[in-house]
């Protein structure tokens, strides 16, 4: 019975690795491992404290939201009294949302939210968000490519939606329909008829692709971060 398979290692503690060596691999001087593995252990707490914080404030803010229900009802406040009425409640709005009436209900109120001037920018923003957050069912994407758009001295980043192997009414020659999102909201883009020979095909996966445009190009796949070969510039030169 063969091993499940893992995850590939996280190129950020490989880099991180990286840092305490010296030139071309050699150990470098004590004082000087000791300063750059300070500096990691930051780097690697960082984001951990930063979760735990959040973690901490979020839970806390319930509780104290939920407190006057538990002093209500038992005459005393609960410790995570709030953080499980929080996940009752959106069960029950999933619940609610999932169902034919219920969906109709919240477009309702989403209409009328759009409405307000103050709240309607809020609430539109976040909905995208949570829009772009869907976008990980990407089965309709092929292939994650760089085309000449919006002019050639611009390269942007889009998804293969469809390959045209013979001249069509879109080019005269094998061409591609290509989807070029918007960000972070990869749910909005344009729609561009590219020739074969001028797309550039980047070798990661649609996820990878989408979770680049979602973060505004701060998660940059390691594949990207090399040169591109020569033989690949020369197909996007015509």
């Amino acid at each position: 019975m063969t091993e499940p398979s893992l995850q590939p290692e996280s190129g950020f503690f490989r880099r991180l690795a990286d840092i305490t060596r010296g030139p071309e691999g050699r150990p470098s001087r004590f004082a000087t491992r000791l300063r750059k593995r300070l500096v990691v252990g930051f780097l690697v707490a960082f984001p951990l404290v930063v979760t735990v914080f959040f973690a901490r404030f979020l839970f806390e803010l319930l509780d104290r939201w939920f407190r006057p229900v538990a002093r209500h009802y038992f005459g005393f406040p609960i410790p995570g009294i709030g953080a499980a009425l929080s996940l009752l409640g959106l069960y029950l709005l999933g619940l609610l949302a999932t169902n034919v009436l219920g969906g109709r209900v919240l477009a309702f109120f989403e209409r009328r939210i759009a409405r307000i001037p103050l709240l309607s920018p809020i609430y539109q923003g976040a909905r995208q968000v949570t829009e772009a957050l869907q976008a990980r069912d990407t089965y309709q994407f092929r292939k994650v490519v760089l085309v000449r758009f919006p002019h050639n001295d611009v390269r942007s980043l889009g998804f293969v939606t469809r390959e045209f192997e013979r001249p069509s009414r879109f080019s005269d020659e094998p061409s591609m329909l290509v989807f070029v999102p918007t960000t972070p909201n990869p749910t909005s883009g344009f729609l561009v008829s590219v020739r074969k020979r001028d797309v550039t095909e980047l070798d990661i996966p649609v996820e990878a692709g989408v979770k680049l445009v979602i973060s505004g190009g701060l998660v940059v796949p390691d594949q990207l971060l090399r040169p591109l070969p020569p033989t690949a510039e020369g197909r996007t030169s015509g």
